[in-house]
């Protein structure tokens, strides 16, 4: 084991230990003193309220006068980009290469791959030649296929307080926190061996 390796081992175990110590608090506080522990709950907790997000990204942005407006400029780089994927998979994929980089029992997955990239770039290059011509013809399409999908409701239910978690965990506290106790004791004595354990014994690992 190289000595990065090693010190980023001990790092995330004294981290996991030092976890389990504060587990060790956390679970005798549920077992013996569960009203503190509510109290001390409440006091670090803060409320973030996202309103004010959540109305900026609950709103139509319309990018499709920009489009129409530049209609060839964009058109040319689907279309460029489009034909640049064509061409490498069509004249430059290499075969060999590929087969040295997935293993042999997934050589569907690179082929369907492949067939998902010729068949989204010719879509592309046709999609691209129209707006870079005449994209009037893509009008119709463009507003059948749009649909606005409100996320108010979705954005109201999480920006309000929830705390039926809470209430579950202190009104089973004694279970709990005999749960969290033992966990939290288990993880502390293996990781002490490991953490505290001799240079040579550490190096066997």
């Amino acid at each position: 084991m190289n000595i990065l390796n090693q010190i980023l081992l001990q790092s995330s175990l004294m981290f996991f230990w030092s976890g389990s110590i504060v587990g060790i608090l956390v679970g005798a506080a549920m077992l013996l003193k569960p009203e503190q522990l509510m109290r001390l709950n409440q006091q670090v907790s803060r409320w973030v309220c996202t309103e004010k997000i959540a109305v900026q990204f609950d709103c139509r942005r319309r990018v499709e006068p920009f489009i129409y407006r530049h209609h060839r400029l964009m058109g040319a780089a689907v279309l460029i980009g489009a034909v640049f994927v064509l061409h490498t998979f069509l004249f430059r994929y290499n075969l060999r290469f590929i087969s040295t980089l997935i293993p042999k029992n997934y050589w569907w997955l690179s082929d369907a791959l492949v067939t998902m990239l010729l068949i989204g770039s010719v879509l592309a290059a046709l999609i691209g030649g129209i707006v870079l011509t005449k994209p009037s013809l893509l009008r119709d399409i463009e507003t059948s296929a749009n649909r606005w999908i409100c996320t108010e409701h979705v954005s109201s239910w999480i920006n309000s307080k929830h705390h039926f978690i809470e209430q579950f965990f202190f009104r089973y506290h004694r279970f709990f926190g005999a749960l969290i106790l033992t966990a939290s004791l288990y993880v502390l004595v293996v990781l002490r061996y490991y953490l505290f354990c001799g240079e040579g014994e550490w190096g066997n690992l």
